[in-house]
C-alpha cells in the first residue's frame, strides 16, 4: 500500500468570487503542499470575471463546482459536500497557504484529536498587499488567550468573541464539520467563517498554533479583520439562530443572546441611543459582579454620556 494513503486525506475547500487576479496563486499554494495527501476543491461562486477560465486549466487536478451566485455560505457548503477528506482546510481565493502549512496542521491536529475528535485549529496569517508584498503584521496579532471551548462562558456573558483567524487560517476535524455543515446561506453573503468558528468554539474545542502558515492580502474587499464591525439586526438573528440551533443538537442549552451580552454595546454606540447603552448597565448583575463586569460598566457610562454630548452638538 502506498504510504500516501495512510495519511488522512486532506480536503482544502478553495472558495471564489470575482477574484481571477488572485485565483491562480491560490490554486497553486493548495497543490504544492509538501503534505502528500491533499484533494484541492475550487468553489466558484458565479463569478462574472475569468475565473471559469482559470479554474479550467487544471483539469483533473482539481475538483471544480461551477454554481450560481448564492454568497460565500453557500460555497462553503458546495465545498463540503463535495469533499472527501478527514481533515478539512477553507482558503479564501485571494490569500495563499505557505507549502508547509497544512503538513504543520495535521501534525498538531491529530495529536489534539486522539483525546477529542471535534477539534479545529487555527494558525496566524501574514498580512500582504495586493502584489503579495509583506506589509509587516499579522492576523491574528497573536494567539487568543481563552479556553478551547467557550461554552462556560457563553452561559455566562450570553455571547463571545470569534476566537480564530479568518478563513484561510482555519482547519478542523470532518467529525466537527459534520456537526456544524450546513451551515445558513439565506442573508449570509459574506463573514461566513462566523458559522464555522463560533459553533466550533461552543460544541468542540478550538486551538492556536503559532506560526505565520499563510498570506491573508488585505485590499479594498477584504480590509476589515480585527476591526470593529457591527453586523445588522438580520445577520445577528440568523447567527444566534443556527448558534442556539447546534446547541441544543448537542443536548446543551441554548444560550446565546447577543443583546444581552457586552457585545450589544458595540451595536448600540453605532445603531442606538444613550438609553439603550444605560439599559444594558441593568444586565450587569445576571453576568456577575467582577472585574471584567466592573470595567464594562464604567467605561459604558462614560460613552453613554460622550454620546448624548455628540447627538447634541448635532442638533
Amino acid at each position: 500500500m502506498n504510504a500516501d494513503n495512510q495519511l488522512p486525506l486532506v480536503s482544502i475547500i478553495i472558495n471564489n468570487y470575482n477574484y481571477s487576479c488572485y485565483l491562480k496563486e491560490a490554486i497553486d499554494s493548495a497543490l504544492h503542499q509538501t503534505y502528500p495527501h491533499v484533494e484541492v476543491i475550487v468553489v466558484d461562486d458565479g463569478s462574472t470575471d475569468e475565473s471559469p477560465t482559470v479554474i479550467q486549466q487544471y483539469g483533473d487536478r482539481i475538483i471544480p463546482i461551477l454554481k450560481k451566485n448564492g454568497g460565500q455560505a453557500s460555497a462553503f457548503n458546495a465545498g463540503f459536500a463535495a469533499s472527501q477528506g478527514d481533515i478539512i482546510f477553507f482558503l479564501d481565493s485571494d490569500d495563499v497557504f505557505s507549502v508547509n502549512k497544512v503538513q504543520e496542521i495535521c501534525n498538531f491536529l491529530r495529536k489534539k484529536m486522539v483525546e477529542n475528535p471535534y477539534v479545529m485549529v487555527y494558525h496566524l496569517l501574514e498580512c500582504v498587499d495586493t502584489k503579495g508584498v509583506s506589509l509587516g503584521h499579522k492576523v491574528p496579532s497573536s494567539l487568543y488567550n481563552v479556553p478551547a471551548n467557550l461554552y462556560s462562558y457563553t452561559c455566562q456573558y450570553r455571547f463571545f468573541p470569534y476566537a480564530a483567524s479568518p478563513t484561510s487560517g482555519i482547519a478542523m476535524s470532518r467529525m466537527l464539520a459534520q456537526k456544524i455543515f450546513p451551515i445558513p446561506e439565506q442573508g449570509v453573503l459574506t463573514s461566513a467563517d462566523e458559522f464555522v468558528v463560533r459553533p466550533a468554539l461552543l460544541i468542540g474545542e478550538v486551538y492556536g498554533v503559532d506560526q505565520v502558515l499563510a498570506k491573508y492580502r488585505l485590499h479594498d474587499a477584504n480590509n476589515w479583520y480585527g476591526k470593529p464591525k457591527v453586523k445588522n439586526k438580520e445577520f445577528i438573528a440568523i447567527i444566534e439562530s443556527f448558534l442556539n440551533s447546534k446547541l441544543k443538537e448537542n443536548n446543551k442549552k441554548p444560550v446565546v443572546s447577543y443583546f444581552d451580552s457586552m457585545d450589544a454595546r458595540n451595536y448600540y454606540l453605532l445603531n442606538g441611543s444613550r438609553k439603550d447603552l444605560l439599559m444594558l448597565l441593568r444586565k450587569i448583575p445576571s453576568w456577575g459582579i467582577n472585574k471584567k463586569t466592573i470595567k464594562f460598566g464604567l467605561k459604558t457610562i462614560l460613552l453613554a454620556i460622550n454620546l448624548s454630548f455628540k447627538k447634541g452638538a448635532r442638533t
